[in-house]
């Protein structure tokens, strides 16, 4: 693929109103004009996939997690297509996509699928076209062609497997933290930024709780090559490289 691809993966938080939206358009704009190609994953917008279970759970004690799936699935649905909206409103040319539209085929659990691989070729087709691909993360196709969701934070996994799949060296990871810190900057004034961190490393992080990527995606990252930058999503800045 055209070595210019870009995957950008946005968090919920940074998608969770209407100011944000627009925020992550200039986002994109900035990396087009910088010659890139985006290409787009987005988490479901801000709190979205609670209130979707907290609704799946008054009704029922233990929801059924086929149901389940096609219902939370739709979280990240409303974020790429309210993103892509937004972006051919500001004249940037999108198409909003879901993990089935794709063709990422996942193992048939719910609920905490495992992705398996990509077949089909609407990315490829889209970017050719001169499209920008907005991709729900966290959702694929199981093999028994029902609609799957990763584990939870599986937005990180989707992003890095595309990334690796379109040729890409790297994935930016847009977030509402300026990067990684060797202690949670919320509690200590004392907390530094890490400019550089070794997938081993915040892997490790990630399994102690730190909450800036899913630890799945850090070994995914390590076993395809692909460096993760933490981009704060106000101004587009690299906080911090993990590879």
């Amino acid at each position: 693929m055209n070595d210019k691809v870009v995957v950008l993966k946005f968090g919920g938080n940074t998608l969770a109103n209407k100011e944000k939206i627009l925020l992550a358009v200039d986002l994109v704009k900035s990396r087009i004009a910088q010659g890139l190609r985006p290409v787009i994953v987005a988490s479901a917008n801000g709190n979205m996939t609670d209130i979707l279970l907290d609704n799946a759970f008054s009704l029922a004690e233990n929801p059924d997690k086929r149901e389940l799936d096609m219902l939370i699935t739709t979280g990240e649905r409303i974020s790429v297509a309210l993103l892509s909206i937004a972006l051919r409103a500001r004249g940037v040319s999108s198409v909003s996509l879901t993990g089935s539209q794709i063709g990422l085929v996942t193992t048939s659990q719910h609920s905490g699928a495992d992705i398996l691989a990509l077949k089909s070729d609407r990315l490829f087709k889209e970017i050719s076209a001169g499209n920008i691909p907005i991709v729900a993360g966290f959702q694929g196709i199981g093999e028994n062609k029902e609609i799957t969701t990763l584990k939870r934070g599986g937005s990180d996994v989707s992003a890095v497997f595309l990334a690796s799949q379109l040729g890409g060296n790297s994935v930016e990871m847009i977030k509402d933290v300026t990067g990684v810190y060797n202690k949670d900057p919320n509690k200590y004034a004392d907390a530094e930024k890490l400019d550089l961190i070794d997938f081993d490393v915040m892997y490790k992080l990630a399994l102690e709780g730190a909450n800036v990527l899913h630890p799945d995606a850090v070994k995914l990252a390590k076993e395809k090559n692909v460096a993760i930058k933490i981009v704060y999503y106000k101004d587009g800045q690299t906080g911090t490289v993990i590879k």
